[in-house]
């Protein structure tokens, strides 16, 4: 059975990716395939407004939870004490802080300073400059600033599938990724609002033909996670499908093309300033985790072998890790394959992109965290749901009653990264 499914599913992700990426091909070529014309338009003021308190609200009920799970895990201390070891104590979370607190460096400032270029800067720079500006305890701003950030990443997400597609849609859209399982991490100190709102501006600014901004926010997507530099993929495709419409591109929208990439450009001049070669981030990566860019086929196949080898006496990783990514892959690949008609060919193309490199981590511990952060795929699955009230009914349903078990987990010490 081990044996089968090593062969099976990793090629079935395979025939997922080449078939979503020939169709971005041939619709970038002959941009009039779209399935579907645009019919919507800019939202009224107080549809946004209702978008950004939704994001809010979410994210304060969810840190309201975290709240009652931290004091419950940890009995006798103060709340700010167990919020601090709940969230800090195991996960990537306190490097931000660390990196907030005391800058990159190879000295000993705290631990492990020396490998922790691996993070990228603009969430640490946020925190540094909010604690500069409000003051506070650096890990309750971590946790703080998730509210706004995802109130505006809602705001922004909302008004960009409204101005394609109508309201109905955007509100559907909303409401998907707020009931995706791993919508937890939104609400925690991590990067994944931060990242999920650069992201989205960036391609509503380019959607405005806000040049300016545009090339602003693609140097903080770059600045952010490594995959922000695959916005230049997205902006790039959308200039090739408008040249095969006949249209020229405006001069300026080459430096926003090109911004993405100047983001990861400065986070290259940063590991050369500090370590004196610019891709220090990755010989930490390999050397202590035995990470590096591999094949996302060959992830499906090496968790498949952990989750046979973890199942009797691991089981919540075997779960929570191996099961996770596997699931997270082939359903994130198949929901971009069966919305190729639908979703604009360079969405499309970026999310290929990004679930590639993503996904394609020789020891991926995190597949759903970072899935949460595609904005391309609440957009796909509200797309296919369209006009479908019984199916989005029961879509919403099982996601809903997924994020809660996945919640309980994360809160209650399963190995969820």
């Amino acid at each position: 059975m081990l044996t089968a499914a090593k062969l099976v599913l990793p090629a079935l992700a395979a025939a997922l990716f080449v078939w979503g990426a020939a169709w971005c091909v041939v619709r970038t070529l002959r941009p009039q395939m779209a399935d579907t014309a645009a019919v919507g338009g800019e939202p009224p003021r107080s549809s946004k407004a209702m978008a950004a308190l939704a994001g809010l609200l979410f994210v304060c009920v969810l840190q309201l939870v975290f709240c009652h799970a931290a004091q419950a895990n940890n009995p006798g201390v103060g709340l700010a004490q167990a919020m601090e070891w709940q969230f800090y104590g195991n996960t990537d979370a306190r490097h931000y802080i660390d990196l907030a607190q005391y800058g990159y460096g190879t000295g000993g400032a705290f631990a492990e300073q020396e490998l922790m270029i691996v993070f990228f800067p603009l969430f640490p720079a946020l925190l540094r400059v909010v604690h500069l500006l409000v003051g506070g305890s650096y890990p309750l701003l971590g946790l703080a600033v998730q509210g706004p950030l995802f109130a505006g990443a809602a705001v922004s997400l909302y008004t960009l599938v409204s101005r394609r597609w109508g309201e109905r849609q955007a509100v559907l859209t909303l409401a998907l990724l707020m009931a995706s399982p791993a919508a937890v991490f939104f609400a925690v100190p991590m990067t994944e609002s931060l990242f999920l709102l650069v992201t989205v501006r960036y391609v509503l600014a380019w959607d405005r033909r806000q040049w300016g901004r545009c090339a602003v926010l693609g140097v903080l997507a770059g600045l952010c996670r490594a995959p922000g530099g695959l916005l230049l993929g997205l902006a790039a495709l959308e200039l090739a499908a408008a040249w095969r419409r006949g249209k020229r591109p405006a001069l300026a929208s080459i430096p926003a093309m090109l911004a993405p990439a100047a983001g990861l450009g400065l986070y290259f001049g940063l590991n050369q300033a500090v370590y004196g070669r610019w891709n220090q981030y990755s010989v930490y990566q390999w050397e202590h985790w035995g990470q590096k860019l591999g094949l996302f086929t060959n992830t499906v196949r090496y968790h498949l072998d952990y989750m046979a080898s973890w199942w009797e006496d691991n089981r919540k990783a075997a779960v929570g890790i191996c099961l996770a990514a596997i699931l997270c892959i082939l359903l994130a690949l198949g929901l971009l394959a069966a919305s190729v008609r639908r979703l604009p060919a360079a969405w499309l193309g970026f999310g290929l992109a990004y679930l590639a490199v993503t996904m394609g981590a020789t020891w991926l511990l995190s597949a759903p965290r970072y899935a949460v952060g595609l904005f391309c795929l609440p957009v796909a699955l509200a797309l296919l749901l369209q006009d479908r009230p019984r199916l989005t009914c029961g879509v919403l349903a099982v996601q809903v009653m997924v994020s809660v078990v996945y919640a309980w987990q994360y809160l209650h010490g399963w190995p969820i990264y």
